[in-house]
């Protein structure tokens, strides 16, 4: 299914849009001609419970233990793994006439909660999403990615819609969302009931999970 200058890629429930590479938005535009422009893949994805089961679903284990788990680069929480982007050297860096770097500055605004949320942009501005391969956008394997990856859709996009193709829209992220939400709330009580988290019990967690993916698939 396409409209406008979006397609719906159905067998992986994920929206692609045709101008990403050239990303129109003016929040996603880089702050440097050295930063690579890679639009919305200045982001540092949350992979939940939903993801993780889909992984191991798959059979891929070692891939979601090496990539996600182990990696020295990503945090870790108690339901949930943030993958760190990589930060360009920049953003440590003060430019001609400046009296702080991008880092300085990042630090700064985030001591305030009226401010945290412009630290995050901060930060995003010099960053590059782990899994990002240059020519070619997301290396990921599409069942694997996040439902906010999947879904979102920048403002510059959507405003090039008709009304039509925005309601559209608006139902298949609404589908992917019902799609993963559900299950990482009523998985994550599940172990919270049980004591478990992904930091101190990612053994139970995983065979539970195997033994889930079993069970669906009887």
């Amino acid at each position: 299914m396409k409209y406008g200058t979006i397609k719906w890629d159905a067998k992986s429930n994920q929206l692609l849009s045709t101008v990403c590479r050239n990303c129109p938005d003016p929040h996603f535009q880089r702050r440097s001609e050295e930063l690579p422009h890679i639009g919305c893949c200045a982001y540092e994805p949350v992979f939940t419970l939903f993801e993780i089961y889909k992984m191991i679903a798959a059979g891929e284990t070692d891939f979601f233990m090496e990539q996600l788990y182990r990696n020295p680069r990503n945090t870790i929480y108690e339901y949930e793994i943030v993958a760190g982007a990589f930060i360009h050297p920049l953003f440590y860096s003060r430019g001609p006439g400046e009296s702080e770097s991008p880092a300085e500055r990042y630090e700064r605004l985030r001591q305030s909660p009226h401010t945290a949320y412009q630290a995050v942009d901060e930060r995003l501005a010099y960053a590059v999403c782990q899994f990002f391969v240059d020519g070619k956008g997301c290396g990921l394997n599409p069942h694997f990615k996040t439902s906010i990856c999947r879904s979102f859709i920048c403002d510059a996009v959507e405003e090039r819609l008709s009304e039509e193709e925005r309601k559209q829209l608006s139902a298949r992220q609404r589908m992917i969302r019902d799609e993963a939400e559900p299950f990482h709330r009523k998985y994550r009580a599940i172990f919270q009931e049980k004591g478990w988290t992904l930091g101190d019990n990612i053994e139970e967690i995983m065979v539970y999970l195997q033994e889930l993916n079993q069970q669906k698939a009887e």
